[in-house]
C-alpha cells in the first residue's frame, strides 16, 4: 500500500495516512485519514482540514500566503486560517508548494503537526517542516481564480436651491500567485455645482512585485498617471521601482513599505506668460500600504505615498487614502474613503493664481468585489 501521507522520518516504515489502493486491472479504493469522519465518500475532491481545536473542515483549499490559509467551504464560505492554527490536511487537489528557498513543487500535500509532505506526480515523496512553505496554491486552478476584483460607485445628487451633482469611482484589481503580485488600481471624482465643475481628478496606477521570500519583494515597475485641472496638472506621469518588506502580516493586519527611485513629467493645464508649460523630475518614492480587520466585517485600509522632485515639479506630493469597509455579504460592501492631495509647490495658472496646497475629498459609495 502507498501513502499519501509518507514518512515523517527517513528510515521508519510508512505512517499510516491515506492513499489510493488498488491492484492492476481494479477500481481504485481510497483510503482516508482516521481524522475525517466515518461515512464521507472517499472518491470526492473534496480537501479537508483539522483546526488544533479539534474541528474539522470539509471543502477546497484555495491558497495560502503569508500564514493566512483561505478554504472554501459549501456552508460557512470563505474562510481565512491562520497557519499555526491547523493541525493537519489532507488535499485531494494538487496544489503548487513554494518554499523558502524559492523551490516551487506541485503535488498532492499533506499536513501533520510540524511536517508538511507533498506526492508528486510520478509518486516522489517529499518531506519539508511546514516553517519552509511560503505559499500554496491550486495548481489546477482557473486563471480567474487568481485574481481579485473589486469596485465600488459612488452617487449624490442634489436639486433645489442649490444643484449638484457629484460622482465617484473606484476599482482595484490584484491578480496574484505564489511568487508574483500584480495590481490595477483607479480612483477618480467628478463633481457640479449649479453647472459649474468643481472637481475633476483621476489617479490610475499599477505595479509589479516579486517575492524574494516571505517578507522581501522586489517590485521591478510602477506607473502611475493623475490629473486634476484644479491643480493645474493636466497630465502627471510617474514610473519608478522600488524593494519592499512585508512589516506585518497576520490574520487581522497586514503593512508593508516600499520605496525606491523613479522619473515624474508633468503637463500643466495652463501657465503664467514665459513659462514652460512642462516640465520632469528625477524622483524619490515611499510608500506605506496597511489593512486592518477591525471586526469580522469591518475593515479599514490605508496607502500612504510620498514623493520627492526638484522644486518645479512639486518638491513634495503626497496621497494618502484610507477606506473604512462594511461587509454586508460576500458581494456587496458599503464604503467610505477619505482622500488626501498635497502639492507643496503647486505651479501657478495663467492668471497667477496659486493653485491651494491641499485638496481632501470623502466618498461613500456602494462597493462589489469578487
Amino acid at each position: 500500500m502507498l501513502s499519501l501521507f509518507p514518512l515523517l522520518a527517513q528510515g521508519t516504515e510508512s505512517a499510516a495516512m491515506p492513499h489510493d489502493v488498488y491492484t492492476a486491472g481494479e477500481t481504485p479504493v481510497v483510503e482516508l485519514p482516521s481524522w475525517i469522519p466515518a461515512g464521507v465518500d472517499p472518491n470526492s475532491n473534496d480537501d479537508w482540514i483539522e483546526l488544533t481545536s479539534g474541528e474539522v473542515l470539509r471543502g477546497e483549499i484555495k491558497r495560502m500566503y503569508d500564514e493566512d490559509l483561505i478554504f472554501n467551504s459549501d456552508k460557512l464560505g470563505d474562510l481565512t486560517l491562520d497557519w499555526d492554527d491547523i493541525r493537519q490536511v489532507y488535499s485531494k487537489r494538487p496544489l503548487s508548494m513554494r518554499l523558502n528557498n524559492r523551490t516551487t513543487i506541485t503535488g498532492n500535500v499533506s499536513l501533520k503537526d510540524n511536517n508538511v509532505v507533498i506526492t508528486e506526480a510520478n509518486g516522489t515523496e517529499l518531506v519539508y517542516s511546514r516553517e519552509e512553505v511560503v505559499s500554496l496554491v491550486t495548481a489546477k486552478d482557473s486563471e480567474l481564480k487568481r485574481w481579485n476584483f473589486e469596485v465600488s460607485l459612488g452617487v449624490d445628487i442634489q436639486s433645489g436651491n442649490t444643484n449638484e451633482v457629484s460622482y465617484s469611482a473606484s476599482v482595484d484589481i490584484k491578480r496574484r500567485t505564489a511568487l508574483t503580485r500584480f495590481s490595477i488600481d483607479y480612483l477618480g471624482n467628478y463633481s457640479k455645482n449649479d453647472g459649474v465643475e468643481n472637481s475633476n481628478n483621476h489617479r490610475a496606477s499599477s505595479y509589479f512585485d516579486y517575492f524574494w521570500d516571505k517578507d522581501l519583494f522586489f517590485r521591478p515597475v510602477f506607473i502611475q498617471y493623475y490629473r486634476d485641472p484644479f491643480q493645474n496638472l493636466d497630465f502627471q506621469g510617474l514610473i519608478g521601482l522600488g524593494a519592499g518588506y512585508q512589516i506585518v502580516k497576520d490574520s487581522d493586519f497586514e503593512w508593508d513599505v516600499v520605496a525606491g527611485p523613479g522619473f515624474q513629467y508633468n503637463i500643466y493645464n495652463n501657465v503664467q506668460p514665459g513659462e514652460n508649460k512642462s516640465d520632469s523630475s528625477p524622483a524619490g518614492m515611499l510608500t506605506t500600504t496597511f489593512s486592518y480587520d477591525v471586526t469580522d466585517d469591518v475593515t479599514l485600509k490605508g496607502n500612504y505615498q510620498f514623493i520627492v522632485t526638484d522644486k518645479s515639479s512639486g518638491l513634495f506630493t503626497t496621497n494618502f487614502t484610507t477606506t473604512l469597509s462594511y461587509e454586508i455579504n460576500d458581494i456587496f460592501d458599503i464604503n467610505t474613503s477619505l482622500i488626501w492631495n498635497r502639492i507643496q509647490n503647486p505651479t501657478p495658472n495663467a492668471n497667477g493664481t496659486l493653485p491651494k496646497r491641499n485638496d481632501l475629498n470623502l466618498i461613500l459609495g456602494l462597493g462589489i468585489s469578487y
